[in-house]
């Protein structure tokens, strides 16, 4: 594996975090870098949890589909975060497929290796802990937004996660780095498409967001937080 990326992983990776240089090397050493080109899929709904990933650089677009054939967006993943995690942990196969969104990087281990390691690394172990755990109160999150807010708020909501989660400072606001599109934000709100649109439309003209194919570039993050709050 090259050391560039090593590097960058291990400054932004979940699984390093707070790791010690000899704990750290050991789990850059048991990983393969992969390179997959925008629209290449790291694994498919349905697939067994063969292996671990690590965004490294890129975004990845996790999507469900339904018993009817309706496909959803769940949830975008950038540098640093795991994916499919859950499902290698628990052992059962990955609920959503994984798909980069443009060219992107991703340090991987198989099932067992990791497992492995977990049992053998606590400090491991107590970072796969953290991420469950983050992303089981944001499931509760979006799960409360979904009950207890509004419209506008449940789009503000998902308009600041995905900042969090693929946003990239420029000159001019913060890009969502991954192309999501009004249909993303429509399907991660449950809110319909023709409303997501009025109300992003609205909010251009107000100087709170920017919008383009593809590309929604959030402006005012902090008026944007207290439509959500």
């Amino acid at each position: 594996m090259d050391q560039v990326p090593r590097r960058a992983s291990l400054a932004h990776g979940a699984l390093f975090t707070n790791l010690d240089e000899g704990t750290a090397e050991i789990l850059l050493d048991a990983a393969t870098l992969r390179q997959f080109a925008a629209g290449a899929t790291l694994f498919h709904q349905g697939d067994a949890p063969s292996q671990l990933f690590q965004v490294s650089s890129g975004s990845v677009r996790l999507t469900r589909v339904n018993p009817e054939g309706e496909q959803t967006t769940l949830r975008f993943m950038g540098a640093g975060d795991l994916v499919g995690c859950v499902a290698v942990f628990r052992r059962f196969p990955f609920p959503a497929t994984a798909t980069a969104t443009e060219p992107t990087a991703a340090l991987c281990w198989s099932a067992v290796q990791i497992l492995d390691l977990m049992r053998r690394h606590p400090a491991i172990s107590a970072n796969a802990l953290d991420t469950v755990g983050d992303r089981a109160r944001e499931m509760v999150d979006r799960l409360a937004e979904m009950t207890d807010k509004g419209t506008e708020a449940r789009v503000a909501s998902v308009l600041l996660r995905l900042v969090g989660q693929v946003g990239r400072n420029g000159p001019k606001g913060v890009e969502i780095a991954s192309p999501a599109t009004r249909k993303d934000v429509s399907e991660m709100t449950g809110v319909s498409y023709f409303t997501v649109s009025r109300i992003l439309g609205g909010w251009q003209r107000q100087g709170l967001v920017r919008l383009g194919r593809a590309r929604i570039v959030v402006l005012d993050p902090g008026r944007l937080a207290q439509i959500a709050a």
